[in-house]
């Protein structure tokens, strides 16, 4: 069983793993919204064929996307945090939630703590709904469909670089986790939007 709870942090639950899944789910999202304006519009008209709401038809795969990409990216601050909350072979409870704003409350270390909650909230409404059903469970828990708005997509772009900056510098520093394990990460390229600049060498006049 040791063995097995090492290899899960090993294999599967560092911080490292969460970003991985995040880059993923962010660069899929970035690809998606760039087609956005070739997207089809699905529009809902009363009666009388008045407008009552627009949404892009791909609007809601991105959301969906972006959403699950910030919930990994902020539980990777907290496994970096909070190792323990990965040991012997299973999650803790307070990693079990699709709630960005508490999931975020959680950690000290991640950027922008109060400054784009907005941009979290918007992700966070269809996570368990209107991103990937049609309707919530009850009529209470369903949300209305929304349209990704360019001020919220910039908000959301702002705030992956800056998690991906100090994901970068964290990683570089070493984290030590549960079981014994210890891993250093040195990232380069791009990581959620942050690219890591190139050391310059300077050579000395002789």
């Amino acid at each position: 069983m040791a063995d097995e709870n090492r290899r899960f942090v090993d294999d599967f639950a560092n911080p490292h793993s969460w970003l991985l899944m995040a880059e993923s789910l962010h660069e899929q999202a970035t690809a998606l919204y760039r087609t956005r304006d070739r997207s089809s519009i699905v529009f809902k008209v009363d009666p009388n064929n008045a407008v009552l709401q627009q949404t892009r038809g791909l609007d809601k795969v991105v959301f969906l996307l972006g959403g699950f990409a910030l919930e990994n990216t902020i539980k990777a601050f907290l496994v970096y945090e909070h190792p323990h909350w990965i040991s012997n072979g299973r999650l803790s409870a307070n990693l079990k939630s699709h709630s960005l704003i508490k999931l975020q409350a959680q950690s000290s270390l991640i950027p922008y703590k109060k400054q784009y909650l907005w941009v979290l909230r918007s992700f966070e409404t269809g996570l368990d709904s209107w991103f990937r059903y049609p309707c919530g469970l009850t009529i209470e828990d369903t949300e209305q469909e929304r349209e990704l708005h360019l001020s919220l997509w910039g908000g959301y772009e702002r705030l992956m670089h800056a998690y991906g900056r100090r994901l970068t510098e964290l990683f570089g520093k070493g984290w030590k986790g549960p079981h014994g394990f210890f891993g250093k990460w040195e990232m380069s390229g791009e990581t959620l939007g942050f690219e890591k600049p190139l050391a310059v060498r300077r050579r000395g006049n002789s």
